[in-house]
């Protein structure tokens, strides 16, 4: 470049940068060096990442309006169990070798 520097550059702070497989989001406010979320596309983790929010959600607290939390019920525990259970299910289907090794003796026939 010659001659004399530009002024008053407004630099962008919040941006993204969007490939065919993942998604960068960058805020330099929030962290300067570098991406502080990567979003990975990809159909095949789609189901096994819906369930984990869903377990995540379902995990949270709930309040009154007053700001009591409110009891767990039993059906809050059953969803909470069903939706683990789904999502170990996916998670074994994705990673064969995640999966537990079956200890002790072999049950008699």
């Amino acid at each position: 470049m010659r001659g004399r520097p530009t002024e008053n550059v407004t630099k962008k702070l919040k941006y993204k940068l969007e490939f065919e497989d993942s998604i960068w989001h960058y805020d330099l406010n929030k962290f300067p060096n570098g991406p502080y979320l990567v979003e990975i596309i990809d159909p095949e983790f789609d189901k096994i990442e819906r369930l984990y929010n869903k377990i995540e959600r379902l995990k949270e607290p709930k309040y009154h309006e007053n700001g009591r939390k409110k009891r767990t019920t039993k059906a809050d525990k059953i969803a909470l169990e069903s939706a683990e259970k789904k999502y170990w299910t996916e998670h074994y289907r994705l990673f064969p070798g995640d999966k537990p090794k079956r200890r002790g003796r072999k049950p008699n026939r």
